[in-house]
């Protein structure tokens, strides 16, 4: 569990690092834009053995996100748990490789992005236009593709040294 927690700190902590050298607006996204926490919780869940460890955790990450970067925690705390929802749905109908965890990484991206488009549009003040989540999906693909590929490697590179099957 220390693992998984270490890693989800690294993954908070990237949000920040990458946000201060690579700046993004609703109207410039950067290709380097991505949100590390939700491919760190897509990456950890097919070692967990609970899910209701896995839960809390993800329930942790999004008041963690919401307190650290939105100032709307309860909004990413119902965010960040529909996205938990999605990781499991996914990994019980694709196996566990790095193709599939790259896809399932970027689904719960995307659903991360339309699910706050969707409430921001209807609770906002602001509108939002549908272009604007179009551009940050586009430019979310790349940074998506490469963290998670490195970090599906280090984490199995990690659990293999350690003789970690499961998150207990």
């Amino acid at each position: 569990m220390i693992i998984s927690i270490v890693y989800l700190a690294i993954s908070l902590i990237m949000e920040v690092i990458m946000s201060n050298f690579f700046p993004s607006t609703l109207t410039n996204v950067s290709l380097f834009t991505t949100i590390y926490t939700i491919v760190g919780l897509a990456i950890l869940y097919p070692h967990f053995n609970n899910d209701r460890k896995f839960y809390l955790l993800t329930i942790l990450c999004g008041f963690l996100f919401g307190i650290l970067y939105t100032s709307t925690f309860i909004f990413s705390l119902v965010l960040f748990g529909c996205v938990g929802i999605m990781i499991k749905i996914l990994y019980n109908i694709f196996p566990e490789n790095i193709f599939m965890t790259n896809l399932i990484s970027f689904i719960c991206i995307m659903t991360y992005h339309i699910l706050c488009f969707i409430l921001l549009s209807i609770f906002s003040s602001i509108s939002y236009y549908f272009i604007s989540l179009i551009n940050i999906l586009i430019g979310s693909i790349i940074m998506t593709i490469v963290y998670t590929t490195i970090s599906y490697y280090i984490i199995n590179y990690i659990f293999n040294r350690f003789g970690i099957k499961y998150i207990k």
